[in-house]
């Protein structure tokens, strides 16, 4: 583990980035290898120590002159007695195989596991362990994961919605939101964190005077909780500027007031 905990730092030292995901594409190294290597190195960490423990318990039997053989074909008998009854047990483990070589999840992913959301911190034989975003560490069997989504994946998409007065000029309003978001992604902190052009996908609500526009990009994995929250900061900041009026948090009612 110690090994690839190292690899996974120099890679990110050689690159000069902060997330694994930030990683630009090699022919030998990308960011998702380096994501796979750090759940393999996590699963073949448990399996070492599980070896390791039925290794030293076989020998220290040896040496106090226990029959092996006789041992092992009672070992075989009441195995198989608990495999039965162990079903779940079997079905944690051969699901988490498969989730590990079929690349679903991997350790530092943000994924959503049912009603749990959150970065994967240990990817085990039988338990994977979430944390969520209050810190909270969820233990989950990997037998019930039956619905899995990744965050970490290939890529993600910063949706910004902005509700504006409706009686103002929308498609002045769409050119400011999309100068205020290229401004921004031009800028060093997040330029390595987008990999497409800001688009307006339309309006996406109208009620009474209040309207609702959409801006998205495309970015890196992961990255797009903070440009949503950068784009948001630039855009009251634009607005400003252009005078441009948000619509209240509460549609008006009778006589004006909310």
């Amino acid at each position: 583990m110690r090994t690839v905990t190292q690899i996974v730092r120099g890679v990110k030292k050689s690159q000069d980035v902060d997330t694994t995901s930030e990683m630009q594409a090699a022919p030998y190294v990308n960011a998702r290898a380096v994501q796979r290597t750090r759940t393999l190195g996590t699963v073949g960490r448990h399996i070492i120590s599980w070896s390791v423990v039925a290794v030293a318990f076989i020998m220290i039997l040896g040496n106090l002159g226990v029959n092996l053989a006789a041992l092992l074909t009672s070992a075989g008998i009441v195995a198989a007695g608990l495999a039965f009854g162990a079903q779940n047990i079997v079905k944690d483990i051969l699901n988490g195989i498969f989730m590990v070589f079929e690349d679903q999840l991997g350790v530092g992913d943000v994924v959503t596991i049912g009603t749990v959301s959150g970065t994967v911190e240990d990817v085990g034989i039988r338990v994977t362990q979430v944390r969520a975003l209050d810190g909270t560490l969820w233990f989950i069997r990997n037998g019930e994961i039956l619905t899995l989504g990744n965050s970490s994946q290939g890529w993600g998409r910063a949706l910004i919605d902005v509700t504006v007065d409706a009686h103002q000029d929308l498609a002045h309003v769409s050119d400011v939101m999309l100068d205020a978001a290229r401004a921004l992604l031009k800028s060093d902190r997040y330029a390595r964190k987008v990999t497409g052009e800001p688009e307006i996908m339309g309006l996406e609500s109208v009620f009474g005077d209040r309207a609702t526009l959409r801006l998205a990009v495309r970015t890196r994995p992961e990255a797009q909780w903070e440009v949503q929250r950068g784009i948001r900061a630039e855009l009251r900041r634009k607005f400003r500027e252009h005078e441009i009026k948000l619509a209240d948090e509460f549609p008006k009612g009778p006589g004006g007031h909310k």
